[in-house]
């Protein structure tokens, strides 16, 4: 086996296994707001004196926060792009939304490299080919 089939072994087993939807696979009964998304993908853009700008990849501006994990929350949900989200009202709630999704980035992170540095221990090439599963499946970790 090479990088490459690894690669696609590993986004078939995820894809079977199932991703996690965010944010609904994460939200908790708490007070919600909807929220519309673009049909585009978001990024973090430049803090400005405490807020936090939500930009499309075209450097089009979507909004402010006043939180950068506010700000994470709407990235991590434009994987729905062009839908209505629900979003905590209460910054609290949604920095342990965040922090849940996060961990669950994180375990498959380290899924992925435990088994890529099984298969192959002398390679340098993990990150590589940890980031390549993760862009195949669109999943960004903040």
């Amino acid at each position: 086996m090479n990088s490459r089939e690894f690669i696609s072994l590993k986004i078939k087993q995820i894809t079977e296994e199932g991703i996690k939807k965010f944010p609904e696979d994460f939200l908790f009964p708490c007070d919600l707001s909807s929220f519309t998304l673009p049909s585009e993908t978001l990024v973090i853009g430049n803090e400005f004196f405490g807020t936090y700008e939500v930009i499309t990849t075209r450097g089009e501006s979507f909004c402010h926060t006043d939180t950068i994990t506010k700000a994470k929350y709407l990235v991590y949900a434009g994987r729905n792009k062009g839908r209505d989200i629900n979003i905590p009202v209460d910054d609290k709630n949604i920095d342990l939304v965040v922090r849940e999704y996060e961990k669950y980035l994180d375990q498959k992170l380290k899924q992925i490299e435990r088994d890529y540095r099984k298969l192959f221990p002398e390679s340098k090439d993990v990150n590589s080919a940890v980031n390549e599963v993760f862009r195949i499946l669109n999943l960004k970790r903040l």
